[in-house]
């Protein structure tokens, strides 16, 4: 019988988990190395700063280790689903989804760093400027390490912890049939995190994230703090349309974006 076990006895950490679990956390990370040790032993590296270990034990059963490979010094991954695709989507679709991506995440990490006003302004002086690229500097960014078929998840990198609520915030005004599944994937991932500081980081942005809350809440956080009529409906039309190319052709969420277009007339002034 094969046994699953998040860390290793010889990172001094090692807990019990199950064939479920190694799923929720494997499942989309793409294969970046190799290694046959003998004795019936070897390790597959994997994308999001995980590995796989793989051994036989003294009882001839199997054990599978799930161990995360990060540097002290580094933030965990986040895993992003782009959607339940077929195997094979066109290239303008996965540059659409991308595109959404950066324009939503720009958006609240400019929200969670308190620096709407900048975004205010950019918005005033350039109404389709390229937020992402315009106002945050290298190292807030998000970085692309794999993008997986299967649940065609993306693996992307960040460099400050500010990025952690951002990613929260752009699932919950994205996401509305896939908020269970993120929440799932954000847990799991917390399970791997076996520093404490990782788990903790993690643990902020699951506590961002809140099923309770609805899209346009989540919407209406940054818009309502607009400092005019003008912007904040500025600001609306380019989230929506964010939201519409991040979870196009996904059958689960890709008319999410329907209901905020249903519900901006109705909003509180700023």
């Amino acid at each position: 019988m094969t046994q699953f076990f998040i860390g290793a006895v010889e990172i001094g950490e090692r807990t019990a988990s199950d064939f479920s679990e190694f799923v929720a956390i494997a499942k989309g990370r793409s294969i970046v190395s190799a290694a046959d040790w003998g004795n019936g032993r070897f390790e597959i590296g994997l994308s999001g700063g995980a590995m796989l270990r793989v051994f036989s034990t003294l009882q001839s059963d199997l054990e599978v280790n799930l161990v995360q490979t990060l540097n002290a010094d580094e933030l965990p991954p986040f895993l992003i689903s782009l959607g339940d695709m077929q195997q094979r989507v066109p290239l303008a679709t996965i540059e659409q989804k991308l595109g959404g991506l950066r324009t939503l995440y720009a958006i609240f990490y400019l929200f969670h760093t308190d620096r709407l006003q900048e975004l205010f302004e950019f918005l005033e002086k350039n109404p389709e400027g390229d937020i992402e690229q315009s106002l945050l500097i290298e190292g807030e960014t998000l970085y692309i390490e794999s993008i997986s078929y299967g649940s065609w998840l993306l693996a992307v990198w960040a460099k400050t912890k500010s990025s952690y609520k951002a990613i929260a915030s752009v699932a919950g005004v994205a996401f509305d049939r896939g908020r269970e599944a993120f929440l799932g994937k954000l847990e799991a991932d917390a399970r791997l995190a076996q520093a404490k500081a990782l788990r903790e980081e993690i643990a902020a942005a699951k506590d961002e994230f809140d099923l309770r809350t609805s899209q346009i809440d989540y919407m209406l956080k940054i818009s309502s703090k607009a400092t005019s009529p003008e912007i904040r409906k500025n600001l609306e039309i380019r989230m929506i349309s964010a939201i519409r190319n991040l979870t196009a052709s996904d059958p689960g969420d890709s008319h999410s974006y329907l209901a905020l277009e249903s519900k901006t007339s109705v909003r509180p002034k700023p």
